[in-house]
């Protein structure tokens, strides 16, 4: 009963925009966790569309700017991650990817650019809200770690969802490379420094040029820890 009442008193104490996020984490999670236990990888573009549309509904109906300044922040960075995609896939070849969900965009299925909109909206609103309680570098830091513990569960689930796997053998944990979950610091680092620095409610240039930062910085750090982990 106390972890109960522990857990109704956290959820009471969270604003609608934070039950949105917390809700869209959860859904992503119990999807891709489906994915894998009926190896079906359309499960994952499914519940990607699924968790933006029910986000994108959430947005609409809370008004909030903090949201929606992240919309056109998330999108630009989900269009522009297709490229790091493309290196890895085409270039390095060290990503596989086993299903396109209907087709693909460049060498990457067609929901990508989606699943990066809505992490970037994710994690971008998580630095932002704790950044009103905490100093930005303590925010930032725990984005970053928790960064590198829950997307890198999509990864691991990703072998056997037969979705896409990684040709690297060097320092695995399970299906998840390391420099993958190395990556993922990277690019959460990424998404709330620049959420933090460059948001501005209704300033929506701003926004989309801090997706293409967002963007450059995922390629960067892929690049980084791939040539230091997993090459």
């Amino acid at each position: 009963m106390d972890i109960r009442a522990g857990a109704a008193k956290v959820w009471s104490a969270l604003n609608t925009e934070d039950k949105l996020i917390a809700g869209s984490l959860l859904l992503t999670t119990i999807g891709v966790s489906i994915a894998a236990a009926m190896r079906e990888p359309r499960v994952y573009g499914v519940t990607t569309l699924t968790v933006i549309a029910v986000l994108l509904a959430g947005i609409i109906k809370t008004r909030s700017p903090r949201l929606a300044w992240l919309l056109p922040f998330g999108l630009v960075a989900g269009i522009l991650e297709l490229w790091s995609d493309w290196l890895h896939v085409a270039q390095i070849h060290s990503l596989v990817y086993t299903d396109y969900f209907g087709f693909r965009l460049l060498e990457s299925p067609s929901y990508m650019p989606i699943g990066w909109w809505l992490t970037c909206i994710q994690f971008g609103y998580l630095a932002l809200r704790l950044s009103d309680r905490w100093p930005r570098w303590v925010a930032l830091t725990v984005v970053v770690l928790l960064g590198m513990a829950l997307p890198p569960w999509y990864e691991e689930f990703a072998a056997p969802a037969q979705a896409w796997y990684y040709t690297t053998a060097r320092l695995m944990l399970s299906h998840t490379p390391v420099w993958i979950i190395f990556t993922y610091g990277g690019c959460m680092f990424s998404i709330g420094i620049l959420a933090l620095l460059l948001y501005r409610p209704g300033d929506w240039w701003r926004a989309a040029v801090g997706g293409v930062f967002t963007a450059a910085g995922f390629m960067l750090s892929a690049v980084f820890w791939y040539v230091a982990l997993g090459g």
